[in-house]
């Protein structure tokens, strides 16, 4: 059995350099011996998708085509319908394959996990890296009903004290950068070459993604 697996879900749409830097820090933060991120078929909220599955998984393949170890993960597309991270991290716990699996969210995604589906069993399935930007604080009410001051790990290591349910929130993490900030950047002909992969905005222009137009040749 292998020890440490990261899980990185989300809508990766596009994805861009602050998700790369976010699945990189979660690696070597937690001595992590794989990290999977995975886009979601249909997420579970109101936010509505911009590129197709096919698009989004695309991209992600380009821009993780030189880290060797942080890979693409289609399960939830193969799995169709609306995405649950509760059913993503339960299927690789009856694998059985990794002793720890630590799912990688941002602040604001963990405070809105008393919203998501069947979060009790979530929680129960993995410990979680939490990547808090500056000035960023964890939902008095989330603490509380989470009861985090039992859950919550001071250092990294202390995750791996127990098979799941424990909570790092990781201090050091601090960038600011949004797939609604590259998408309008793209949407009007804006600067993104700092922001996205080379070949991810190559595949952009080629399909003529978010608006953007095809470069002239």
């Amino acid at each position: 059995m292998k020890s440490r697996l990261g899980i990185f879900g989300g809508m990766f749409d596009p994805v861009h350099h602050g998700h790369i830097q976010a699945a990189r820090f979660a690696l070597e933060t937690l001595d992590l011996d794989a990290l999977k991120m995975i886009p979601c078929n249909e997420p579970n909220h109101k936010d509505s998708l911009s590129a197709s599955a096919m698009h989004r998984m695309a991209m992600l393949e380009l821009a993780l085509r030189d880290e060797s170890s942080i890979t693409p993960d289609d399960c939830e597309i193969r799995r169709g319908g609306i995405s649950y991270a509760s059913d993503t991290v339960g299927a690789f716990a009856e694998a059985g394959c990794w002793q720890h699996r630590i799912f990688v969210m941002g602040m604001d995604a963990f405070n809105g996990l008393l919203g998501w589906h069947d979060w009790q069993s979530f929680l129960e399935s993995c410990h979680i890296l939490v990547l808090g930007r500056s000035g960023q604080r964890v939902d008095e009410l989330v603490a509380a009903e989470l009861d985090l001051d039992r859950r919550q790990a001071a250092e990294p290591h202390e995750l791996f004290e127990q098979s799941v349910g424990k909570v790092h929130l990781a201090r050091l993490f601090d960038v600011e950068l949004s797939s609604t900030q590259v998408r309008s950047l793209l949407g009007k002909d804006g600067h993104v070459s700092g922001l996205l992969n080379p070949s991810v905005i190559n595949y952009i222009e080629e399909h003529s993604l978010y608006g953007c137009r095809p470069s002239e040749q």
